[in-house]
């Protein structure tokens, strides 16, 4: 998975959310406790840990993606390790294998937030969980609650898995859930603040949701791995491991697909959490039971036959896998704007004086800015009164009287959300302005993006 995940790890635009990564980590330890109590308290941890790395290591795409690549390649080998102890060699091998062909995977491997550390934590806790269960005693207890304490601080929807967890201590032995429910309880106290944050800033990080429905439901998996046939053809395989009902398999269908229904039981209730990346990590004891599948199915009595039948089914997954792995690693693949089209644009075309102004909203300034940080000679952000990070925000405040603070400019770059045919629809408030005083010199449009030259008459 570490080759897999440096595979043009830079090629994609960073996404929206990557670009808040990158402007928080540039900020101080201060301003970053600031925003934690407005907005993203919940990753106030991988913040801080980012903050940390690109002081030491620098803020270039590929060092803003490579620890979430080392985490995603620490989580595949957990996997298989934890298949090879359950099902045998094998098994763990085919598992390894499998998630490194998930095109998800490898999209959020190279991807500047914390779900590859979910990942890490929540396969690392569940494989700890059953070493203490094979052989209890206080040590091995406290590092399973030290892998529980690493799961919330990557992120709290990942908690969702300690109740497979529970399950799984019910269907092997109740000696173990007092000593179980001590440790947890321990390792969920230093994560209050986090919890306490993520319900009361739930509006306004996870306003943009859209209502729970049939269809979207229908749609997960495919969102999950990364395409459809992917998605099926796992989940497939899956469930015939799951029908067989031997204990293994159904302590893994339990760890797979609960914390999902765990999720969408949630929605239905009204808080909805409901988004692919936060449960990626339901991947992994998923991918362990198509394993377990496919070296059932090549089952033979000569080595050399079982291993035809498992290059043969690998060969099956992979003309089905290797389409998403193609496009995950696509220039724009990711959420958001093509900020490095129109930071390259606004590079080649700036002359001493400009000035930019962009829409309204936390995307298109940071992220433009992001890939203009290097340029001394960048036009000037003419309309900030407060950066983001002096007000413990993403969204930087404006003057109130942006014609006043424009009044004597000669060229005005128009940086906007969204193709536009009218790129003043973007900045009404600017429109008059522009339209008397100005000439539309050159105009652009990108994937979710347009930029637009005005210079005086």
């Amino acid at each position: 998975m570490l080759v897999l995940g440096l595979v043009r790890p830079t090629r994609a635009v960073l996404s929206w959310d990557e670009i808040a990564t990158a402007d928080v980590a540039r900020r101080s330890v201060s301003q970053i406790w600031l925003l934690a109590h407005h907005i993203d308290g919940v990753f106030l941890p991988y913040y801080l840990f980012m903050h940390l790395w690109t002081t030491v290591v620098g803020d270039s795409v590929l060092d803003l993606r490579f620890p979430s690549i080392v985490a995603m390649a620490g989580a595949v080998a957990l996997a298989g390790e934890l298949g090879r102890r359950l099902s045998g060699p094998a098994v763990g091998l085919v598992t390894g294998l499998l998630l490194c062909l998930l095109p998800n995977l490898s999209r959020y491997a190279a991807e500047a937030r914390p779900y590859a550390f979910a990942c890490f934590f929540a396969t690392l806790a569940l494989l700890l969980l059953y070493r203490v269960l094979d052989a209890p005693s206080r040590l091995r207890w406290a590092v399973y609650g030290g892998a529980v304490l690493g799961l919330g601080l990557s992120h709290v929807v990942a908690l969702t898995t300690l109740v497979a967890h529970l399950v799984i201590l019910l269907m092997r032995t109740r000696r173990a859930v007092l000593p179980w429910i001590l440790t947890v309880a321990v390792a969920l106290v230093p994560l209050l603040p986090l919890l306490w944050w993520g319900t009361h800033q739930r509006q306004a990080q996870l306003h943009w949701m859209p209502p729970l429905t049939g269809a979207t439901i229908y749609q997960f998996p495919a969102e999950l791995t990364g395409t459809a046939p992917t998605a099926w053809l796992l989940l497939g395989l899956a469930l015939l491991a799951a029908i067989t009902a031997d204990r293994r398999s159904v302590e893994l269908t339990v760890a797979g697909f609960g914390p999902p229904l765990v999720v969408l039981a949630l929605a239905a209730a009204g808080t909805s959490f409901w988004v692919n990346r936060y449960l990626l990590f339901a991947l992994m004891p998923i991918a362990m039971l198509a394993a377990t599948t496919l070296v059932r199915a090549a089952t033979a009595p000569r080595w050399q036959t079982r291993g035809v039948r498992l290059l043969a089914a690998f060969c099956l997954v992979g003309l089905v896998a290797v389409p998403g792995e193609i496009e995950v690693r696509g220039p724009t693949v990711k959420n958001g704007s093509n900020y490095r089209k129109l930071a390259a644009l606004i590079r080649s075309g700036q002359q001493p004086g400009d000035v930019l102004v962009y829409q309204a909203g936390r995307t298109m300034r940071a992220g433009v800015e992001y890939y203009l940080r290097n340029d001394t000679g960048r036009p000037r952000d003419a309309l900030v009164s407060a950066s983001a990070a002096a007000i413990g925000s993403l969204s930087a405040r404006e003057y109130p009287d942006p014609v006043v603070r424009l009044a004597g400019t000669d060229r005005i770059w128009l940086v906007l959300y969204a193709r536009r045919t009218d790129p003043l629809t973007g900045r009404p408030d600017l429109a008059s302005f522009l339209r008397e005083g100005y000439h539309q010199a050159g105009v652009w449009t990108g994937k979710r993006a347009t930029l637009a030259l005005y210079v005086a008459d």
